[in-house]
């Protein structure tokens, strides 16, 4: 399936999509020369559920998005989970710790200055997605960047009924596993979205 993004850029200014947009925009303006990629406006936040927290945009983004429609292994899986557990994506939206596009080259953990500077970005976004229930966070750096944003808020996320579950990253190391050790992984990861899913209240495609 071939996706036309110019397509996707016509969209970016409805009103499902048209806050998020407007954030992204706001943020390439504070770092001048900088790329935070679209987030895919198959997503809807107005009825967005769940948050799926990565690091950093990947290489797929060079699309412009954050999609699962990417062309990358990280992209795939996220499709894999979504189709597994029956999850329509106007349900669920993803997001990056660090929503700029990093140097080729910089090392794949963030610094503090990273994730510090990622803190404000994902307050406003959560405020843009006000319905969320659950913020999955996929990789140990997406996790530690929550307990960060918590301790800089001095705001519990479960105090406004968020759940906070810990997955495996969907791309890089996680899965530089055998076959039958990626497959045990991706239904761990399945898992957690039905129960997030459940706990939201969405029904399965």
């Amino acid at each position: 399936m071939t996706i036309d993004w110019d397509e996707k850029k016509a969209l970016l200014q409805e009103p499902n999509i048209a806050q998020v947009t407007q954030l992204c925009d706001e943020l390439m303006e504070k770092k001048p020369g900088s790329t935070v990629p679209y987030i895919d406006p198959v997503h809807d936040e107005d009825e967005c559920r769940i948050v799926t927290l990565q690091v950093s945009p990947g290489k797929g983004t060079e699309s412009g998005f954050v999609s699962h429609n990417n062309d990358d292994e990280a992209a795939r899986r996220a499709t894999q989970i979504y189709e597994l557990a029956e999850l329509d994506p106007r349900y669920v939206m993803p997001w990056n710790a660090y929503p700029w596009v990093r140097d080729t080259g910089s090392p794949s953990a963030l610094s503090v200055q990273e994730k510090t500077d990622g803190l404000r970005p994902f307050r406003q976004f959560l405020k843009i997605n006000s319905r969320v229930s659950a913020i999955i966070a996929h990789g140990t750096d997406a996790s530690t960047f929550l307990t960060l944003y918590e301790k800089t808020y001095h705001a519990a996320l479960k105090n406004n009924g968020i759940k906070i579950y810990k997955a495996t990253a969907l791309g890089g190391r996680a899965f530089a596993v055998s076959d039958t050790k990626q497959e045990e992984i991706l239904t761990k990861n399945v898992e957690i979205y039905k129960d997030a899913m459940q706990r939201a209240g969405i029904q399965h495609l």
